[in-house]
């Protein structure tokens, strides 16, 4: 039953970052075009700055719980290795209640804002994106990056180091 927690947890969170690429490249595309079009037809795509912030956010929370799960988030490795291991296990652990307590929070607020945002049916100001869906990535990237934690216990993901010293 763990097994197959582990497993959904970890496909969900890479199919996640996968979408989150994939709103990135449109994303991209998307200014390209909107560039293209400013400079050689005169006129941007109205919608395009809209889109593109959306689709950022889309980038940003999506992959996050990838990037946890593969311990390639940002961390401050010089103190971990500057302290004696057991106190170095216990920053890992304050590391960890940090992380969670933030994503609760955040979730928590998260959603508050999207259910508020739904309730008055909100709307981006040109384009008239239907906002509340795209505020829904916020809370669930949060929620999935507590799990993503608990998958892992009460260490940090650590990355692997052979791709780390692949890269050097």
């Amino acid at each position: 039953m763990l097994r197959k927690f582990n497993l959904l947890i970890e496909k969900t969170a890479h199919g996640a970052f996968l979408l989150g690429v994939f709103g990135g490249v449109v994303m991209t595309g998307l200014i390209f075009v909107s560039t293209l079009m400013r400079y050689l037809g005169g006129r941007p795509l109205r919608f395009s700055d809209e889109l593109a912030g959306l689709l950022f956010l889309s980038l940003t929370f999506l992959c996050l719980p990838y990037v946890l799960d593969q311990g390639r988030h940002i961390r401050i490795e010089i103190l971990l290795k500057l302290a004696p291991p057991a106190m170095a296990r216990i920053m890992d652990v304050i590391g960890t209640i940090t992380l969670v307590t933030f994503c609760v929070v955040f979730a928590y607020e998260a959603w508050d804002f999207m259910d508020f945002s739904r309730s008055i049916s909100s709307r981006a100001d040109i384009s008239g994106i239907l906002l509340w869906p795209w505020m829904a990535i916020m809370p669930f990237s949060m929620l999935l990056c507590i799990l993503v934690q608990f998958r892992h216990g009460i260490r940090q993901p650590l990355a692997d180091r052979a791709l780390e010293e692949e890269a050097l």
